[in-house]
C-alpha cells in the first residue's frame, strides 16, 4: 500500500510537472514532422511507459474508497470500477499527445532525431533498460546518505548546544 501510494504521488508529481511544462507549449503549433520526431523519441526512450500504471492505480484507489463506504458490495464495486476504468483507457492517447508537445517544446526536431538515434543504438538501448534501476538505486543511496547525514547533524548540533550549556 505504501509503495503504491508513493508511486502514485511520484506519478502525480510528474503529471503536474508535465502540465506546467505543457502549458506554454500548448499555445504553440509544431510542424507535423516535429511532433512525429517527438513521438519517435518518446517511443525509443520508452518515456511514456512509466505512466501505464496511472489508471490501474486510480482504479484500485476508487475501489478502496467505495468498499470502505459499503463493504457488502465488493464484487459489484470491482465490476463497475473495472468497467469504467476500461472505458477510460481509450483516453490514453490524450496523454501521448501532451507528451509529444512537451518534448517538442523542449527539443528541436533535429535534437529529437538524435535522441531517437541514441536510444536505438546498443548503448542507448542498455541505457533505457537500466535507467529505471539506476534511478531506483540512486534514490536508495541518496536516502541512506540523507539518513546518515541527518543523524550526524542532529548529534553534532546537540553536542555543541550541550557544550554551550543548553539541555536537550
Amino acid at each position: 500500500m505504501y509503495r503504491t501510494s508513493s508511486r502514485l504521488r511520484r506519478t502525480a508529481g510528474v503529471l503536474i510537472t508535465l502540465a506546467l511544462l505543457a502549458g506554454p507549449a500548448a499555445a504553440e503549433d509544431y510542424a507535423a514532422s516535429h511532433i512525429a520526431a517527438a513521438r519517435e523519441a518518446i517511443a525509443a526512450a520508452h518515456a511514456s511507459e512509466q505512466f501505464d500504471a496511472i489508471l490501474p492505480v486510480l482504479a484500485d484507489q476508487a475501489k478502496a474508497l467505495f468498499q470502505r463506504s459499503n463493504p457488502a458490495l465488493v464484487q459489484e464495486i470491482d465490476s463497475v470500477v473495472n468497467d469504467v476504468a476500461l472505458s477510460l483507457a481509450s483516453r490514453r492517447p490524450e496523454l501521448e499527445r501532451e507528451l509529444e508537445r512537451v518534448w517538442a517544446a523542449r527539443f528541436t526536431e533535429e535534437e529529437l532525431k538524435a535522441i531517437t538515434a541514441f536510444y536505438e543504438s546498443p548503448v542507448g538501448k542498455k541505457f533505457g533498460e537500466n535507467m529505471p534501476l539506476v534511478i531506483q538505486d540512486s534514490m536508495r543511496s541518496a536516502g541512506i546518505w540523507r539518513d546518515a547525514i541527518s543523524t550526524e547533524l542532529v548529534t553534532k548540533s546537540r553536542d555543541e548546544l550541550i557544550k554551550r550549556g543548553h539541555q536537550f
